[in-house]
């Protein structure tokens, strides 16, 4: 187990008391964000903290930057806890609870390498599944009702159609990554079940952009970083696949912007109704590998680089979008960066 660091200790605010009907704007509340130095978590934080909630940030800085909390702290001229420790730290977990006392959860953090979890697996459902369902019960022992888990489309596999992907079709993730998630879900809906709890659990497609380059994503695995990554060697980005049944014959897939993703935390936090078990979030659009290519390289001033091919890659579905309608009617969400302007966003 990894040490634990108390760093930028304070009193958390007072809980609040969820009204069904109406939150009270004028109280504050404290979120307690697992990943929250993370790429996807940091900006949840951003968003939380522009409307006036408070935050302590829980992550084992595995993947996350302490970088990206201190950013934070300038930006909002105030402190913010971050509590390094991995999730499956229970006892450090509890005392932190006991400590903040916060009003909801966003549980962010996880391991999400897809490649990396066909190697290993246990170690996937370690820390996505058996670590999540740890965690639900102890928030239940503190009186926590809130909790919104940041899930994925990995969930729903590799589906052999091209129609936007709706959250009760068929889920057959094809990855431990995917299950993971998958079954978390499932512990997750349990205790939404329990009368006046509240959350949800948040689809995001492949997200792309940032809202400051010190939030920006430093994973190895996704094609926007990959790609600007290939530009600083002086080497030409990669596409597998010039031969699918799609418009340019490169996947198509739902870009949807970071920015839009810690949206749809805050909205969901912020929602007066009872919230659908699942929620997918995205544009609803597709955009193939070889439009998202171009559009960063001509963000990044490079747009005389003409991309490699290489022949597919094995489970790389064909098309993978998003149906947006639910999330649209259940709190009125609707993303509102495009493609173009995520892109920009990285220079």
């Amino acid at each position: 187990m990894e040490p634990t660091i108390f760093i930028g200790i304070s009193p958390a605010s007072d809980l609040v008391r969820f009204n069904r009907d109406r939150l009270n704007p004028m109280t504050s509340q404290t979120w307690l964000l697992t990943g929250g130095a993370g790429y996807i978590g940091s900006h949840v934080a951003d968003e939380f903290l522009a409307s006036g909630k408070d935050v302590v940030i829980y992550d084992s800085l595995y993947q996350g930057l302490e970088s990206r909390i201190e950013y934070l702290r300038k930006k909002y001229n105030k402190e913010i806890p971050l509590i390094v420790a991995d999730i499956r730290d229970l006892e450090t977990f509890n005392k932190t609870l006991e400590q903040y006392k916060p009003y909801g959860i966003v549980h962010t953090a996880a391991l999400k390498a897809v490649g990396e979890s066909m190697e290993k697996p246990d170690e996937y459902f370690e820390v996505n599944f058996h670590a999540t369902t740890k965690m639900l019960e102890t928030i239940a022992s503190h009186n926590i009702h809130h909790f919104i888990f940041s899930s994925t489309a990995a969930v729903y596999g590799a589906p052999d159609h091209s129609n936007p992907i709706k959250e009760d079709d068929e889920k057959n993730p094809i990855s431990p990554y995917g299950a993971s998630k998958l079954a978390a879900e499932g512990e997750i809906n349990k205790f939404l079940a329990i009368p006046g709890n509240h959350g949800t659990s948040l689809r995001f497609f492949n997200v792309v952009g940032t809202a400051a380059p010190e939030l920006m994503d430093n994973s190895v695995e996704n094609l926007v970083p990959i790609v600007i990554n290939k530009l600083k060697a002086g080497e030409a980005p990669v596409i597998y696949g010039t031969d699918y049944p799609t418009p340019d014959g490169t996947c198509v897939r739902d870009y949807v912007d970071v920015r839009d993703i810690a949206r749809a935390h805050l909205a969901a936090a912020d929602a007066s109704v009872v919230l659908p078990l699942a929620m997918n979030v995205g544009t609803g659009r597709g955009g193939s590998v070889r439009e998202v290519i171009k559009l960063v390289c001509e963000a990044a001033g490079r747009s005389e680089v003409v991309a490699a091919e290489q022949d597919r890659r094995a489970g790389d579905p064909a098309f993978l979008c998003a149906d947006v309608s639910l999330i649209k009617s259940a709190i009125g969400f609707s993303s509102k960066f495009t493609l173009e302007a995520s892109t920009e966003s990285l220079f």
